[in-house]
C-alpha cells in the first residue's frame, strides 16, 4: 500500500488531466491537486505547522477541505475534525480533548470558534480562517488565504503506521470519544470499499458525507486509489439527491444510516430508475427496505459493516444475501462472545467481536483514555460493542448496539428491531426507540416517529401494526412524533438528545398487554 503523499504523487504522473474531484461546476485534476496540496503544505509551514501537530478542522464540504486536509497528510500533520453541527460548548468539548496547536475553520464558523474561546482550558492554539481578508479578526484569529501561493515543499517522508487522524465518534448513546486511526487504517479500508463498491475505472463516486465522519475520507483515499473521479456536494438532501446524481454522473453511491429510508420515502417519481448509479454500497441498510430500494430505483445494493475503532469495513457482503452483513474480510477473523467473551454457537445473538490478521489496521486507541481503550482492544481483539449472530453459511447479521437494548416484562428487547417494522410502516420516514423507566416492569418503550412527507400517521394506526409483528413485549407504550431527529454525521439519530420528559406524548395503554388499545395525551 502506498501512502497518501505517494498515491497523490503517482495519480498526478498517470493521469494528470483526470477529473479528481468535481464541486458546484469547477473541476480539480489530478495535476492541479498536487499543485494544491504541494502549495498549501508549504503555507502551512511557513504559519507554524509541523509533523505531528494536532490540526481541528471545521469546514464544510468543499474543494478546499479537501486539499487542507491532504495537505496535513503531506506534512506529517494529525488532523482533527470537528462537527459543522455543534455550536460553542460543543467545540469547546471538541477542542479541550484533542488540545490541537491549530485550529482551521470557515468564516461562518467564527461566531462558534469565539463562543467556545472562554471554555477552552489549554493554552497556546492558533485559530486559521480560511479566505477571511474581509473579516474583522482580533487575535487570536488570523485569516488563511490558500489562493495565490506558488511555492512548493517536498512531502514529510511518513509511514503507513503514522498517526493520520483523530476521528470523533458520532456518539448516538453517549459522549463522543476521540479514535486515533494510522494511514494504514484509511488505506485498508478504501481497498475494501472499492472492493465492496465494486468500483471500475470509468466509475464516478458520489460524495455527501460531512467530512467529520470517517466514511467522506475513505471516499478520498479510493479516488486516489483507483484514480476515478469524485462528484461532491456539500450536504446530502433527500429530495435533491437524485437529480444531482444525473447532473454529476455519479455511477456509485453510499449510502450510511437513515440515508436509504429517507430516499426511499421520498414520492415516487416516473423517473425514479432513469439515473446513472450502478452500486448503492454501505452499511445498515434495512433488510424490509433492501429489494424495494433495488427495483425502484434500478440499482445494486452491497452491504458491509465495520466500525470506527475497529475498520471502515471488517465484513462484506458480496453475495447480496438480504439482510446479511456478509463475511469477515482477508484482513480479519470474527466470532459472536456473549459477556464473558465465550464463543457462542451459530444462531445465537451475541457481541461481534473480530481480531485482525494485520497489524496497525484497528484504531490505536483513544485519545488519551487508556480505560475505554481497553474496554473494546483486549487480547488482540475489537469488541466492537455490536449484536449480531452467525448462521450455519458463516454469514453475519446485524441486531443493534449493546448499549441500546432493553427489559422489559423480563424480556430482552432489541430497539434496532423494533425500529425496523415501525420503518416499515408506509407512512413512516423513520423511528427512533429508547427505555423509559416504568413502574411496572424494568422499563417502557417509547418510540420518536418522523412521518414520510405529506403523510399523517395515527398513534393507534402504527401500535396496531407493532402488534401485528411483534411479540407482545417489543409493541412500544409511549408515542412522539418530531419533525427532525438530530442525527449524527452519517444521518444516524442521535438518542442522547431526544427529549426525556414525557409531557405531551401519546400514551398508549393496553399496547402490547392484551387489553384494548387506546391512545391519550400525557399531561405531565
Amino acid at each position: 500500500m502506498l501512502t497518501i503523499h505517494e498515491l497523490i504523487t503517482k495519480q498526478s504522473r498517470e493521469r494528470p488531466d483526470n477529473d479528481f474531484l468535481r464541486f458546484e461546476g469547477a473541476v480539480v485534476s489530478f495535476s492541479d491537486l498536487k499543485q494544491r496540496v504541494s502549495s498549501v503544505s508549504s503555507m502551512l509551514r511557513e504559519m507554524g505547522v509541523k509533523s505531528g501537530d494536532r490540526v481541528a478542522l471545521m469546514m464544510r464540504n468543499h474543494a478546499d477541505h479537501v486539499v487542507v486536509y491532504l495537505a496535513l497528510a503531506w506534512i506529517g500533520a494529525i488532523s482533527v475534525e470537528v462537527s459543522t453541527n455543534l455550536k460553542g460548548m460543543g467545540v469547546a468539548l471538541h477542542l479541550n480533548n484533542a488540545e490541537p496547536q491549530f485550529f482551521i475553520i470557515d468564516p461562518d464558523f467564527v461566531p462558534e470558534a469565539r463562543a467556545a474561546q472562554d471554555e477552552i482550558r489549554f493554552v497556546g492554539m492558533r485559530m486559521l480562517v480560511r479566505d477571511a481578508a474581509n473579516l474583522d479578526l482580533e487575535p487570536p484569529f488570523r485569516p488563511l488565504s490558500l489562493d495565490h501561493h506558488l511555492a512548493t515543499c517536498a512531502p514529510f517522508p511518513g509511514t503507513l503506521s503514522r498517526v493520520h487522524t483523530i476521528a470523533y465518534t458520532s456518539g448516538t448513546t453517549g459522549q463522543p470519544k476521540g479514535v486515533v486511526l494510522s494511514e494504514r487504517f484509511f488505506q485498508a479500508g478504501a481497498k475494501n470499499a472499492a472492493i465492496l463498491a465494486d468500483v471500475r475505472d470509468r466509475d464516478v463516486l458520489f460524495l455527501w458525507e460531512p467530512f467529520y465522519h470517517v466514511a467522506g475520507w475513505i471516499s478520498v483515499v479510493i479516488a486516489l486509489q483507483r484514480g476515478v473521479p469524485i462528484a461532491m456536494v456539500e450536504r446530502f438532501s433527500g429530495s435533491q439527491c437524485w437529480d444531482q446524481i444525473r447532473a454529476s454522473g455519479a455511477t456509485i453511491l453510499h449510502y450510511l444510516g437513515g440515508a436509504m429510508n429517507i430516499l426511499l420515502k421520498q414520492p415516487a417519481r416516473p423517473d425514479d430508475r432513469n439515473n446513472p448509479i450502478r452500486i448503492a454500497w454501505g452499511a445498515a441498510a434495512p433488510k424490509n427496505s433492501w429489494r424495494t430500494f433495488e427495483e425502484r430505483f434500478g440499482v445494486k445494493i452491497r452491504e458491509g459493516y465495520g466500525s470506527s475503532e475497529a475498520q471502515n469495513f471488517t465484513h462484506l457482503n458480496l453475495e447480496g444475501r438480504v439482510g446479511s452483513m456478509g463475511r469477515p474480510v482477508e484482513e480479519f477473523d470474527s466470532w459472536i462472545a456473549d459477556d464473558d467473551g465465550k464463543i457462542l454457537p451459530n444462531g445465537e445473538i451475541g457481541e461481534i467481536v473480530v481480531r485482525p490478521k494485520v497489524p496497525g489496521i484497528v484504531m490505536c486507541g483513544y485519545f488519551r483514555d487508556p480505560k475505554k481503550t481497553a474496554e473494546v482492544l483486549r487480547n488482540g481483539c475489537v469488541y466492537t460493542g455490536d449484536l449480531g449472530y452467525r448462521d450455519e453459511d458463516r454469514f453475519f447479521y446485524y441486531t443493534g448496539r449493546k448499549k441500546d437494548s432493553l427489559r422489559r416484562c423480563g424480556e430482552s428487547v432489541s430497539a434496532w428491531e423494533v425500529e425496523q417494522v415501525i420503518n416499515s410502516h408506509p407512512a413512516v420516514e423513520e423511528s427512533a426507540v429508547v427505555g423509559v423507566h416504568s413502574e411496572m416492569s424494568e422499563q417502557d418503550i417509547r418510540v420518536f416517529v418522523k412521518s414520510a412527507s405529506g403523510v399523517k400517521v395515527e398513534p393507534l394506526d402504527l401500535i396496531k401494526w407493532c402488534e401485528a409483528r411483534l411479540a407482545s413485549y417489543q409493541v412500544p407504550r409511549y408515542l412522539d412524533f418530531v419533525d427532525e431527529f438530530p442525527r449524527g454525521p452519517t444521518l444516524r439519530i442521535r438518542k442522547v438528545e431526544l427529549p426525556n420528559s414525557l409531557a405531551g406524548s401519546w400514551d398508549v395503554q393496553g399496547s402490547g398487554q392484551g387489553g384494548n388499545t387506546r391512545a391519550r395525551r400525557v399531561i405531565s
